[in-house]
């Protein structure tokens, strides 16, 4: 089941991501990335749409499928935004057009 985030938004000059979980496999979300760097957080607002209910509050970012940990979420120190910090070798990601 696909829920669309409430809090998502447009990012000019961004590519899709398909990040899924690195257990099972399974598509979990679509992210927004800016630049060609590392995946290291995921911004809650730079989330379209997943497999997680968005309108409920996580603490952690679990993959529907298997039940493994993929994130944790936390405020950022410089402009006090929401994300999630992604585990290293928790998860897969694809680039896709959309």
């Amino acid at each position: 089941m696909k829920f669309k985030n409430p809090n998502a938004r447009k990012i000019k000059g961004s590519h899709l991501l398909l990040i899924s979980c690195a257990y099972c496999k399974e598509p979990t979300l679509k992210y927004q990335k800016v630049g060609n760097s590392g995946l290291i957080k995921m911004y809650n607002d730079r989330i379209l749409e997943g497999n997680i209910d968005f309108s409920k509050y996580h603490g952690v970012l679990l993959c529907p499928n298997c039940g493994e940990q993929v994130a944790i979420r936390y405020i950022t120190k410089n402009d006090r935004k929401e994300a999630y910090r992604l585990h290293h070798s928790t998860f897969n990601k694809k680039k896709i057009r959309d």
